[in-house]
């Protein structure tokens, strides 16, 4: 069974409390996520708009001008999805992440130029990894 998108309505109100409760036990993992990247050494910033091509509302996480990665709400997760050219995305398999995710970037088609590495949070547990990526993603030019 495929995975229920979330804010799907051009129409909320984004606000803490919508997303409070759109986002159900998903909003403590938000919560901790964006606080701790608000700080350096990350300084990234979320800018929640509503994509009609994708019927959803996105989360990009920018720092200064550039695109670090995306959030989707789902109903079992938050997709956080980064985008490599690959010579940018070289290092991925050099990183202190989830064996999983470097296998799943590997063998990811690529979307034009680009190469997606995609986590699904469920826990916080798995922020660890998000925060090395994010750190990575940081680093390339």
């Amino acid at each position: 069974m495929e995975p229920e998108k979330l804010l799907t309505s051009p129409d909320l109100d984004l606000t803490s409390d919508t997303l409070k409760s759109e986002l159900g036990r998903k909003f403590s993992i938000y919560e901790t996520l964006t606080e701790k990247l608000s700080k350096p050494p990350y300084d990234i910033s979320p800018e929640w708009r509503f994509y009609k091509d994708g019927g959803a509302w996105l989360c990009k996480m920018t720092r200064q001008k550039k695109t670090v990665f995306w959030i989707s709400a789902w109903k079992p997760f938050l997709k956080c999805g980064f985008y490599f050219t690959q010579k940018s995305g070289d290092g991925i398999s050099d990183l202190s992440i989830e064996p999983s995710v470097k296998s799943a970037y590997a063998n990811a088609a690529p979307i034009g130029k680009l190469y997606p590495l995609t986590i699904d949070l469920t826990a916080k547990k798995q922020l660890d990894d998000l925060y090395t990526v994010a750190s990575y993603k940081i680093s390339r030019k």
